[in-house]
């Protein structure tokens, strides 16, 4: 999968390379890719989170029926990892807000 990542990304790099449209329709076609690239950032952070945190549920659940005299330290453990996960989910909402509103601003061409 890294491989297969890496290669998209190295036949991607001429397409930065393109002199703009004559039209001077580069803002346009810049805010259309900065919205679709916020749009996959954001979805697969959704999932990943989503992954993260029913993983991290089950093992808390796991732990407990295990052991139920840890559950303080596992309730803490829990509560930490699920705030860390969906912290990453807000911090790409964030990335994602401001791709969008931060590149319709520009003037390009």
């Amino acid at each position: 999968m890294f491989l297969t990542g890496l290669g998209a990304l190295l036949v991607s790099v001429p397409v930065f390379a393109q002199q703009p449209a004559a039209g001077g329709g580069g803002a346009t076609d810049s805010t259309k890719w900065a919205i679709i690239a916020a749009a996959f950032g954001m979805a697969i952070a959704s999932a990943v989170c989503g992954f993260a945190q029913s993983k991290a549920a089950a093992s808390a659940c796991e732990g407990l029926a295990r052991n139920p005299g840890a559950r303080p330290g596992i309730q803490l453990a829990l509560i930490l990892a699920l705030v860390l996960i969906e912290s990453m989910a807000l911090y790409t909402f964030a990335i994602a807000a401001s791709l969008i509103f931060g590149i319709s601003r520009l003037k390009i061409g």
